[in-house]
């Protein structure tokens, strides 16, 4: 064994043999340290849970990336676009779902005393409504598959439509009743609709106004021909999610390769800038984490200065005759050093072992509610996997025991003539 460790290892032994304060010291800056990576790990799941749980539900919404006419917002129903001839080379792309075509149009809602402004989303039966269904609360999705009678003519499109808990909270409306709905324009149109389903997204401003319609009764209110609308929405992978931003660059140089003149003008959005306040309240969450981060390491080094300083004005003597026999400096260091870190992993193993199995329950069972209306979930998420915790690990230790550097400088400035002689 090499000859640092053992004197490391005999120094603990001692210590708590005689219970002398380094032991209680030591036992202090461990619970520290187990505290610490206890509340750095918890921090960053729980950061890391609410950026995937609102990324999931905007994109559920939205897509990863709208394609839309340049300089206006999809949902603006009087800037249509052809259907673009590249929208295959997209599709193709390497981490990209699905691409499907959108149309959207505003409308008001009227109960017995409220009137609700709400947008209608017009999508087809290639459109995904796994996110919906994942949210459902009542009644059934809508099925906008075009359907045909016995004779080959094509049945009118459905009158089914799915609004959102709050929304249905707000006018009363119940699974299976009749709404009407009013357009208006140069002219006001009525349009009847059934409520065939209710979802409950937890995303309020987004939630409370979006109603799912079959697209061809948008087309038609919005006097759209040759197939116009709104955009495409894009959906990526699970895994290429993070990397949206990225993606919109790589696929405005797809649409700039692909054009054609009769093509028209789209660019790219990602989710980020569409959906800008959400992800800047993420962006503050991350700050916060980072505070939180500062501060556990700034705690958790304190408390591993104190409890090594008391440990080398207990061994001022043997550090003495260390010297007095020729050992060297930098040796000596390493034997406080290697102390230090068995320290520090008594209080690390437990505390990320305290903090995984906290993110575990607190997943799976969800015991902490949050108001939804505030946080856009009903429980703290808690999303972190073994790389990130064991990279958590490995930095944490690496700065507690750069820190430990400052008190071994003390180690140079102790004189064997002066310290041998201290009992």
């Amino acid at each position: 064994m090499n000859l640092n460790i053992l004197i490391a290892q005999r120094i603990g032994k001692k210590a708590a043999a005689k219970g002398k304060l380094s032991r209680i010291s030591n036992i202090i800056a461990s619970v520290s340290v187990a505290l610490s990576i206890v509340i750095i790990i918890v921090a960053i799941a729980v950061a890391g849970g609410f950026r995937n749980e609102i990324r999931e539900k905007a994109s559920g919404f939205s897509g990863d990336i709208t394609l839309q006419a340049p300089g206006v917002d999809i949902t603006n129903h009087h800037y249509p676009i052809l259907p673009l001839s590249f929208i295959g080379k997209i599709d193709s792309l390497e981490g990209v779902k699905s691409v499907v075509p959108v149309s959207y149009r505003a409308g008001l809602l009227k109960s017995d005393n409220q009137i609700q402004g709400v947008l209608f989303k017009g999508v087809d039966s290639s459109y995904d409504l796994g996110f919906f269904e994942s949210c459902l609360v009542e009644g059934s999705l809508p099925d906008y598959t075009i359907k045909k009678d016995s004779t080959g003519y094509t049945l009118p499109p459905s009158n089914n439509i799915l609004i959102s808990e709050r929304l249905s909270n707000l006018l009363g409306y119940r699974s299976g009743d009749k709404v009407l709905a009013y357009f208006v324009d140069e002219d006001v149109t009525l349009r009847r609709f059934t409520v065939c389903g209710i979802y409950n997204a937890q995303l309020d401003e987004l939630d409370k106004a979006l109603i799912i319609a079959d697209s061809r009764h948008i087309s038609h209110l919005n006097g759209w021909k040759n197939g116009e609308l709104s955009g495409y929405e894009i959906f990526l992978e699970k895994r290429y999610r993070d990397m949206a931003e990225k993606y919109s660059e790589k696929i405005d140089g797809t649409i700039y390769r692909y054009s054609s003149d009769e093509d028209s003008s789209v660019i790219p959005q990602a989710l980020s800038d569409r959906y800008w306040i959400l992800f800047d309240w993420l962006h503050l969450l991350d700050i916060n984490v980072v505070i939180i981060l500062a501060l556990m390491i700034a705690v958790a080094g304190f408390n591993m200065v104190s409890g090594l300083l008391i440990i080398l004005f207990e061994r001022i003597s043997q550090i003495g005759l260390l010297k007095a026999i020729g050992m060297r400096e930098r040796d000596i260091i390493r034997i406080f050093l290697y102390r230090a870190a068995s320290i520090v992993l008594a209080g690390l193993i437990p505390g990320t072992i305290i903090a995984m199995l906290f993110c575990y329950i607190e997943n799976r069972y969800r015991l902490i509610p949050l108001n939804p209306a505030n946080y856009f979930v009903d429980h703290v998420p808690a999303k972190i996997d073994l790389l990130t915790v064991i990279s958590i690990d490995i930095a944490a230790f690496a700065v507690v025991m750069l820190i430990m550097l400052i008190p071994c400088r003390m180690i140079s400035r102790i004189s064997p003539a002066t310290t041998l002689k201290v009992e």
